[in-house]
């Protein structure tokens, strides 16, 4: 066994080779694995924000997988985007060409997605669209409030002394943004002679989950395993443990969701006791939904070079 097994080189694929990633993968690895593809967060490339990218591969790769980070186009070392597609539809297919590559280099026909913020979000419609993905890891990804979560958001701001002093004088921005909304609205209602009870549901707007939960199982009825990591840095949204199941009552997840709460640790996990904590974790999860092959450490190796 090598006293340091991972290699890591620079790849590129998709349209004229427009595309530019690192490949990490483990000489001691045994048994076959599903490869790991890593979405960029937001507009930071590929090292992901405070290097979590370069953590995250290197510790799943330690456990046997290969993992590659790439940068979408437009970003980092990749080729700007080309074509009329929105953002979304060019994450997608950039995505595609990814698991291409490593199906036509490597003969991988199965993947799982990560990302975090944004690249959780891509991650999540790869999933749904992608019948190679069997696993996600999403870290905040978008999600809306539940009745909890509002009050023990509410809550936390109204012990803010400045917050309580801005309600009370009916100068915080809450006042100026429902102003806004309704002088928009009864903007709207004159020009299209709308009328009161279409207006109020403007103002209003339903915000059902059913279309969520019904995507949601899909992925579960597919075999698909999620890990899903909420922060402290998105808790005006996630504040509290299990959130998750409250805003999707009655969704059985068939034990193929694991759920992570890090409330004492930021949105792009810089800390280094939450940063040990997402990467043992993630060595975990993947070892226990995809057993095969051999866990060297849990681990982030030493001396890679760091590109």
């Amino acid at each position: 066994m090598s006293a340091n097994p991972l290699r890591e080189r620079v790849v590129r694929f998709g349209p004229a080779d427009g595309l530019a990633g690192i490949l990490t993968t483990n000489r001691d690895a045994q048994g076959e694995l599903p490869h790991v593809v890593i979405v960029n967060a937001g507009i930071i490339h590929r090292v992901g924000p405070n290097r979590l990218y370069v953590d995250l591969a290197r510790t799943m790769a330690m456990h046997g997988y290969a993992v590659l980070r790439f940068d979408l186009a437009g970003l980092g070392d990749s080729d700007a985007m080309t074509g009329g597609a929105s953002l979304a539809e060019s994450a997608l297919k950039d995505v595609s060409a990814a698991f291409d590559h490593l199906g036509a280099t490597r003969g991988a026909t199965s993947f799982v997605i990560v990302g975090l913020c944004s690249g959780a979000n891509y991650a999540v419609m790869t999933a749904f669209s992608e019948p190679r993905v069997i696993g996600a890891l999403l870290v905040d990804p978008t999600v809306a409030r539940t009745a909890r979560s509002t009050m023990v958001h509410v809550g936390r701001r109204l012990r803010n002394l400045s917050t309580l002093r801005s309600l009370l004088t009916l100068r915080h921005p809450v006042f100026r943004r429902s102003l806004g909304g309704m002088r928009s609205v009864a903007v709207a209602q004159a020009a299209a002679g709308q009328s009161g009870q279409r207006a109020e549901r403007d103002m209003h707007p339903a915000t059902s989950n059913s279309t969520i939960r019904a995507a949601m199982q899909q992925l579960i009825d597919r075999g698909v395993h999620l890990m899903m990591v909420f922060t402290g840095g998105v808790n005006h949204v996630y504040n509290y443990e299990g959130q998750l199941y409250d805003l999707l009552p009655g969704l059985s997840f068939r034990n193929q969701l694991k759920l992570l709460y890090m409330p004492d640790t930021d949105h792009t996990v810089s800390d280094v006791t939450g940063r040990q904590k997402l990467l043992t974790e993630t060595g975990k999860w993947l070892q226990s939904v995809f057993p095969t092959g051999s866990a060297v450490t849990s681990k982030t190796p030493a001396g890679a070079a760091k590109v």
